[in-house]
C-alpha cells in the first residue's frame, strides 16, 4: 500500500482574497494542530488507490483506440495551503482511466503523442487524451459546518479530448467526482481525506464509462466506424 515519504514540499500560495473565519472552540483546535503538524513534520506524499467501478458493465465498443497520457497528467499532484500532506493524483488516475478505457473498447494501446505519425498504428480509430482539469479539497466548508457535519469534501474533475487519426480534434468533454465522507476525528483527517479522493476518482472514471455514448460527438464519431465496416 502506498501511503507516505516524508520530503519537503513546494510552497503553496495562500489563495486571495482570504478573509478570516470565525471558528468555534473545536475548530480553533483542529486548525492549530495543522498548522503545528505543518511546522514539524515537513510534507507527507499521500496516493490514492481508487477501484474502477464495473458493474454495470458498458456495452463494448468493436474498435481499437490510442490513448496518450502526457507528462503533465501522470505528474499531477494537488496540496491545500493548510496542509502538509501532498496528494499524487496523476499516476492512480492513470491507472484507473487505463482500467475504465478498457472496458470501452476491444483494444486500447498507450501512443507517444495524439496526433497521427509513422510510429501509430494504422488500425486506430483515434486516440483519447485525459488530463487533470481541477482537483481540490475544502478543509473547513461553510456548507457541513453550517449543517453541524463534520465534512472536509474533495472532487476532481477529469477532461477528455477525442482525436481523428490525423490528429484533428473530435470531441471533448469533462467529467467530475465528489467525495464527502464524514470525518470522525482529527486524527483520521487524512485517512478521511483520502477514502474521499479514492470516492472522487471512481465516480468521475464510472461517469467516463457510463456516459461515453451519451456524448454527441462521440456518438457522431462511432457512427461513423460503424459505417466504415459496413
Amino acid at each position: 500500500m502506498k501511503t507516505a515519504e516524508l520530503k519537503l514540499c513546494p510552497p503553496e500560495p495562500w489563495p486571495a482574497p482570504w478573509r478570516p473565519r470565525r471558528f468555534g472552540p473545536r475548530r480553533m483546535l483542529s486548525v492549530l494542530v495543522l498548522l503545528a503538524a505543518a511546522i514539524s513534520a515537513g510534507c507527507v506524499w499521500n496516493v490514492p488507490e481508487p477501484v474502477l467501478i464495473r458493474e454495470p458493465r458498458p456495452e463494448p465498443v468493436p474498435i481499437r483506440v490510442g490513448v496518450y497520457y502526457s507528462p503533465e497528467f501522470q505528474g499531477y499532484t494537488y496540496r491545500h495551503h493548510f496542509s502538509v500532506t501532498a496528494w499524487i493524483l496523476g499516476e492512480p488516475s492513470a491507472k484507473l482511466i487505463r482500467e475504465a478505457l478498457a472496458l470501452l473498447f476491444i483494444e486500447v494501446v498507450e501512443v507517444p503523442r495524439p496526433g497521427s505519425g509513422p510510429i501509430l498504428r494504422g488500425d486506430l480509430a483515434g486516440t483519447i487524451e485525459p488530463r487533470i482539469v481541477s482537483a481540490q479539497a475544502v478543509y473547513f466548508s461553510e456548507e457541513h459546518i453550517k449543517a453541524g457535519v463534520d465534512v472536509q469534501p474533495v472532487h476532481i474533475t477529469y477532461g477528455f479530448t477525442l482525436y481523428s487519426p490525423r490528429g484533428e480534434s473530435v470531441a471533448s468533454w469533462d467529467v467530475t467526482g465528489r467525495g464527502e465522507r464524514p470525518s470522525s476525528n482529527l486524527v483520521d483527517a487524512d485517512s478521511n481525506r483520502k477514502q474521499n479522493f479514492e470516492q472522487a476518482m471512481r465516480e468521475a472514471a464510472w461517469k467516463l464509462t457510463s456516459g461515453f455514448h451519451e456524448i454527441p460527438e462521440v456518438r457522431r464519431w462511432l457512427a461513423e466506424q460503424a459505417s466504415r465496416k459496413d
